[in-house]
């Protein structure tokens, strides 16, 4: 075996050079990956080192090197390095540049006593057992460090251990490698980032040596690698704001010198702003979608209130076209930016479409340039009640395979198949009470459960606000749940009400129907205020309470209200979703 192949180098007595070309093998070859070709790495390097000793001494004494030149071409069968050194040329942290500590690391070679093969050997096999264990604690903390939320004490113990000879020791271990490799990508949820870098420190790695590394480690590389970058491209992005705030300073302090300077400065100010809020732009959309990357901003247009219009892509989705509107303002005095753009809402309508879906989302920014609030409004619709259980489904799916909807919280969810669809939105209308808001969380919903949630609302809905429209069979499924939920008003003004098969008399439903209270105004006069209410009902309520009275009552042909006829008058309702009793007064 010639050690100078076996190095990668031409022979030399520089030390240095020695001690790099050893610590650039040991990045690829590893004791326990490859424990044969490292103990022929490891012997190469000892006698590599012997060698420039040795021409040293024989330059200094007028002898000559040709003997041992010739035999420093066939590999010694042994060597002299202590474990200390061996394990400190596999980290790559070769120590001693200067004189004296070359002197130093000659006088231990010499001295040293050299262990044979076997002794080599047996020494790998008791690291390997100690290890092991060091392995197995590894991958018990690696288990137990997880969790939503980022923990400033286990990232302060994660950074001490890193840079502790233990895990220095079994970094390249195969298992720790591996397990690395597959789960460092969705092991935490929060300050993933910060991980990385201190896992990319610990390793040693630098940019641009993908290429240098094999299997396990290539792969943790690729994947520590753009955490890397982007630290970097939030550095560089820091340092183009300070430059760009340095060159504005300057300019401010010539223009107060002189007008000449300040006809100057004025457009060097406006290209300054407009690169500053293109630039906060670019950074807004890294962090609001940061599985996402965009195109550069590319200014389009420009408002009259001052705000600039940008147009920019995302690379997973080219073909949705994304306006951003960045206004700016000042906050004590600095210029602050705030960003309006349509990315989320399409993103949102386009995975609505891939699942079979109608939606909508209206998105706005609230809040103050201090402190600026997005809101999103994010609503799905399901055609009709009895495909339900389908829709379901497919929004619960939708939501729990696209990360790309993380930013969205919950969802309203509704049919535009009915009267007063926003009933069934927001919860009722003001005065008359009805459900909570039909809004949810899909990612923690099952699909079940919404079906339950969304078949109790609309029966709610239709008893209240379209009763006329509740065919029988609906009254025989809905009774008893219906009764049980009007026990709820039975403590309000109203009363109780019984539907029954028009055909056979059979008792189909009892359900309590309330009237409320509705503040409209306050009456004053003299001395005194009084408030003056009007009375409420829904104009489902409503429907029931006439025909219980026996009115004239005629349901329209098409399901969109009824009528009453009263000495030759005929009312119509079904045009709001409540009435005002006393207009009820005369039509029985």
């Amino acid at each position: 075996m010639n050690i100078w192949n076996t190095l990668g180098i031409e022979p030399t007595t520089d030390k240095k050079a020695i001690r790099k070309a050893y610590a650039a093998k040991t990045k690829v070859i590893h004791p326990e990956d490859a424990p044969e070709e490292f103990r022929r790495l490891h012997e190469a390097y000892q006698a590599a080192l012997r060698y420039a000793d040795y021409v040293r001494q024989a330059e200094g004494s007028g002898g000559s090197v040709t003997s041992f030149y010739e035999t420093a071409e066939d590999a010694p069968e042994s060597t002299g390095e202590s474990e200390e050194d061996a394990g400190t040329a596999h980290t790559g942290e070769i120590a001693g540049a200067d004189t004296a500590g070359e002197s130093e690391t000659a006088r231990a070679d010499e001295n040293a006593e050299e262990p044979g093969r076997e002794e080599l050997r047996a020494y790998f096999e008791e690291n390997r057992e100690k290890h092991g264990q060091q392995v197995a604690d590894f991958l018990h903390h690696w288990k137990a460090f997880q969790g939503p939320y980022r923990d400033p004490e286990a990232m302060d113990w994660w950074k001490t251990y890193l840079s502790s000879e233990e895990f220095q020791g079994i970094r390249y271990h195969s298992q720790v490698l591996e397990t690395l490799a597959d789960e460092i990508d969705d092991k935490c949820f929060y300050g993933i980032d910060e991980v990385k870098l201190l896992f990319w420190e610990a390793y040693g790695f630098l940019q641009g040596e993908e290429n240098v590394y094999q299997g396990d480690r290539q792969r943790l590389y690729r994947s520590l690698c753009p955490a890397y970058e982007k630290q970097q491209q939030n550095m560089q992005y820091e340092r183009r704001l300070a430059k760009n705030n340095k060159i504005l300073r300057i300019f401010i302090g010539i223009a107060a010198a002189a007008l000449l300077v300040i006809c100057i400065l004025i457009p060097v100010t406006i290209h300054r702003q407009r690169e500053n809020g293109r630039l906060f732009l670019a950074d807004y959309m890294a962090k609001r979608y940061p599985e996402t990357s965009f195109s550069e901003p590319e200014r389009i247009d420009k408002e009259q209130d001052g705000s600039i219009v940008y147009a920019l892509h995302a690379s997973a989705h080219p073909e949705l076209p994304v306006t951003a509107k960045v206004e700016n303002g000042y906050v004590e005095g600095k210029r602050v930016y705030l960003v309006k753009e349509d990315y989320g809402q399409q993103l949102f309508e386009y995975y609505a479409a891939q699942y079979g879906l109608e939606g909508y989302m209206v998105t706005y920014t609230g809040g103050t340039y201090a402190n600026p609030e997005i809101i999103d409004y994010a609503t799905l619709l399901y055609s009709d009640v009895g495909e339900i259980d389908v829709f379901c489904e497919r929004a619960v799916k939708m939501f729990r395979e696209q990360e790309e909807l993380c930013t969205i919280g919950e969802v309203a969810v509704s049919t535009e198949s009915v009267l007063f669809p926003q009933i069934l939105l927001y919860g009722g209308v003001p005065g008359v009470s009805f459900k909570e808001e039909q809004t949810y969380d899909l990612r923690t919903m099952e699909a079940e459960e919404l079906s339950r949630e969304l078949k109790g609302a609309y029966m709610c809905y239709m008893f209240l606000f379209e009763s006329w429209n509740i065919t029988t069979d609906q009254y025989r499924e809905w009774g008893e749940a219906y009764e049980k939920r009007s026990g709820e008003w039975e403590n309000e003004d109203g009363e109780w009400h019984e539907e029954r098969d028009p055909d056979t008399g059979e008792l189909l439903c009892r359900f309590f129907i309330p009237t409320y209270d509705w503040l409209e105004g306050y009456y004053s006069g003299e001395k005194i205020s009084m408030p003056m209410y009007t009375r409420m009902i829904t104009v489902g309520n409503a429907y029931y309470f006439l025909r219980d009275r026996e009115a004239d009552v005629t349901v329209n042909g098409d399901g969109s209200g009824f009528t009453v006829k009263f000495y030759g008058t005929i009312t119509g309702f079904g045009d709001e979703p409540s009435v005002k009793f006393y207009d009820l007064r005369d039509c029985y």
